[in-house]
């Protein structure tokens, strides 16, 4: 677990810190921010809208009302007659969202009279921008009956965010304090007194309190965030709150019920007055339909309201430390899969997926009030897979190379050392004594304690050691190897290929089925290599005479080992010594894992009765050209066909042999009464083919690639 964690981590967590920094850095330099707010307002137009709000009513002048009363601005007269028909149902606050600082006759000093000495309406005025003067309030109305209608648009002109506060400016006429909506609802709660702390920079309503929006809160990057802003939370797009015409109440066609205690907020709803205002939800609506300005006010006023009575979330942000987490999380999490997953498609689904995922934990967080990236660990996930990726493509064929031209120069060795031993017979070089036995407790170079005696052979002596340079001593494996002669020409010749060999286990260990090498070293003029302790069991505890595997079983056994022989034969290496003591059956997850590379084994005196003095392989599962000396890639997969039909028949390799025909038969004694190996058992027939196709005696009959037969053992339907 610590091994692949630590293969993982280096080009994963660098790909996903580069990419985390630079978005990151994007993303406050308001690089991303367009694309952040189109996706703030597609989750707006994905969320559950709420049901109207039945608190405010918005009483608007429509193109219908303008069209009967014929008169646009409302004359005095036209506004005292509304507010009197609208206070006989006993509203509780009128938010009056039309400017009356100029004279509007007939009736303006009625208005203004009834204005002045009216405690329930709410007047407006405007502050001036970069195209508009300041609009003052109606003459001699006092300060805390004023709101200003000032609304604050994105750089694309779309209203998201909520002005509440507003410190007046010098020599303004307009000296509202609060918006029309915060002054339409404070009126509402009427004794909740607000609270405001400018060292906090926090507004209290009650109990609910209310932070100002930063200028890089949530996805923002650089927005102005002048005043004293929060998000907008919209309540949906159509009927946020019930909407009449002006015309509907000077002729009592309205439900007094929709009144009284009421929140009431009058304004122009046609759209030829053009104070309307687009919103998230109008690239959505036919021919970009905008909302009126009323009815904003009236958006507003529903989510203060609905925050401080109901309790309801205000939206809430990432700080910047949790952006940047959030951004890695998700790089780091592209990363990994890139270096995880090779194969290119089943790459793009797992990116897809991961992608579908950010997205709906995106979605869900943004249901309960919370707006944070999208974009940027979106594409922080895309760039850190794609760069692993790449990577890592280029890296396999760096290695793929290295390895080609270390292959290359192990040939050459081997047949150098081949042709010493031919040559050297039994000359005063020659080793005279076998490998002496480790004693338990053993330190070699001054690091790996040996515990115990795994076992002696053709490789020459395994041991089981501790390395106590390492926290907690964990288990290693360490081979012992003894060259055959001791003159320094063949030790030279040997110390290249030992040398060769370990270059090639370093690449071959990263993956996860082959032991990792730790390391390697000469002593005395003896080798040994050191590698990771695999727990586990021996395949030829399951795979042995008299033991017979179902089909299935044997299908998975080659499956699994195919899986590792695509890696190893993808650098060109060829294994030389596949053979059920050579596969190891993992505790912690039951895979088959590759051991014991053969090339090495040359360099050592071969005392084994299952070992040729110049080929390398066991004898029953090397083919021919390997026991001649030139083994090729699919050697390896006649060896694993061999394992197979061993599996399958519970008879050992070691006795099956060929005739001079080239069939593969089996001898049951001394003589010569031979059968074909598929005729042992009743075997599933598509199995059978693949396995004589994989032992075929003629290896350009033999399949050619580890690859060709895991596609042939996918097809099999084992179905009854």
């Amino acid at each position: 677990m610590l091994r692949n964690l630590r293969i993982l981590i280096q080009p994963a967590v660098i790909a996903s810190a580069i990419a985390t920094v630079f978005l990151f850095g994007m993303q406050r330099l308001g690089v991303l921010e367009p694309i952040e707010l189109k996706v703030f307002d597609q989750m707006l137009l994905l969320r559950t809208d709420l049901s109207a709000d039945p608190r405010i009513l918005v009483v608007g002048v429509s193109e219908k009302d303008l069209q009967k009363l014929q008169q646009w601005p409302l004359s005095g007269k036209m506004l005292n007659r509304l507010f009197s028909k609208l206070e006989q149902y006993q509203p509780r606050v009128i938010g009056l969202d039309i400017f009356r600082d100029l004279r509007v006759e007939p009736g303006h000093d009625q208005l203004l009279k009834h204005l002045q000495h009216s405690n329930r309406i709410i007047s407006v005025c405007k502050y001036s921008d970069s195209v508009n003067p300041p609009t003052p309030p109606p003459m001699g109305i006092e300060p805390e009956q004023v709101g200003f209608s000032d609304i604050v648009t994105d750089t694309d002109d779309i209203v998201r965010r909520n002005l509440l506060l507003l410190k007046p400016e010098s020599g303004s006429p307009c000296t509202a304090f609060y918006s029309l909506s915060l002054q339409v609802v404070l009126h509402y709660l009427g004794n909740v007194q607000p609270k405001f702390s400018s060292a906090r920079r926090e507004f209290q309503i009650g109990s609910t309190i209310f932070k100002p929006l930063q200028s890089d809160s949530g996805s923002y990057g650089k927005v102005d965030a002048h005043g004293f802003q929060i998000l907008l939370n919209y309540r949906s797009a159509h009927q946020a709150v019930r909407q009449v015409n002006v015309t509907d109440v000077l002729e009592n066609k309205i439900d007094p019920a929709w009144v009284k205690d009421k929140i009431v907020f009058i304004g122009s709803t046609a759209p030829s007055i053009k104070d309307v205002f687009n919103t998230p939800y109008s690239a959505s609506q036919q021919d970009n339909q905008k909302m009126p300005g009323v009815v904003l006010q009236a958006q507003m006023a529903s989510q203060i309201l609905s925050a401080v009575v109901n309790k309801q979330p205000l939206f809430w942000f990432f700080p910047d430390w949790g952006k940047v987490l959030w951004i890695w999380i998700w790089s780091l999490a592209g990363g990994v899969l890139a270096w995880r997953i090779q194969h290119p498609l089943y790459l793009t689904l797992a990116g897809g997926v991961s992608l579908c995922l950010l997205l709906t934990a995106n979605f869900v967080i943004f249901t309960h009030a919370g707006w944070i990236p999208v974009v940027s660990p979106s594409l922080g996930l895309i760039v850190a897979l794609g760069s692993v990726f790449g990577y890592n493509t280029w890296q396999t064929k760096q290695e793929r190379e290295k390895i080609a031209s270390q292959v290359q120069e192990q040939e050459k060795t081997i047949a150098l050392l081949q042709a010493l031993l031919r040559e050297g017979g039994n000359t005063v070089h020659q080793a005279t004594t076998a490998i002496p036995l480790l004693q338990q407790g053993t330190l070699l170079n001054q690091r790996y304690k040996i515990t115990e005696t795994l076992g002696s052979g053709g490789f020459g002596k395994t041991y089981l050691a501790k390395d106590t340079q390492r926290p907690g001593a964990p288990r290693c494996v360490v081979k012992h190897l003894q060259p055959a002669r001791q003159d320094s020409h063949f030790l030279d010749v040997a110390r290249r290929l030992f040398r060769t060999e370990a270059e090639i286990l370093e690449v071959l260990g990263k993956h996860d089925r082959i032991p990792q090498l730790l390391a390697y070293f000469e002593s005395d003029q003896q080798f040994y290599l050191v590698q990771e302790f695999v727990l586990g069991h021996s395949l030829r505890q399951e795979v042995h005479s008299g033991t017979r595997l179902t089909d299935a079983q044997v299908i998975d056994l080659l499956q699994d080992i195919l899986q590792v022989m695509v890696f190893v034969h993808s650098h060109y290496v060829i294994h030389r010594d596949i053979t059920p003591a050579n596969l190891i059956r993992r505790q912690q997850d039951n895979h088959l894992v590759l051991i014991d590379f053969g090339a090495v084994k040359q360099i050592q005196s071969q005392q084994d009765e299952n070992y040729q003095s110049i080929a390398i392989g066991t004898a029953g599962y090397a083919p021919l050209e390997q026991m001649s000396g030139h083994p090729r890639l699919n050697s390896d997969i006649y060896a694993l066909g061999m394992v197979g039909i061993e599996a399958l028949t519970g008879i050992s390799a070691k006795q099956f042999q060929r005739e001079p025909n080239g069939e593969l038969v089996f001898k049951t004694d001394s003589h010569s009464n031979a059968v074909v190996w598929s005729q042992l058992g009743n075997f599933n027939q598509k199995l059978t083919f693949i396995l004589d196709q994989m032992v075929a005696y003629d290896f350009t009959q033999r399949y050619q690639s580890a690859q060709e037969v895991l596609q042939s053992l996918e097809r099999i339907n084992l179905a009854p």
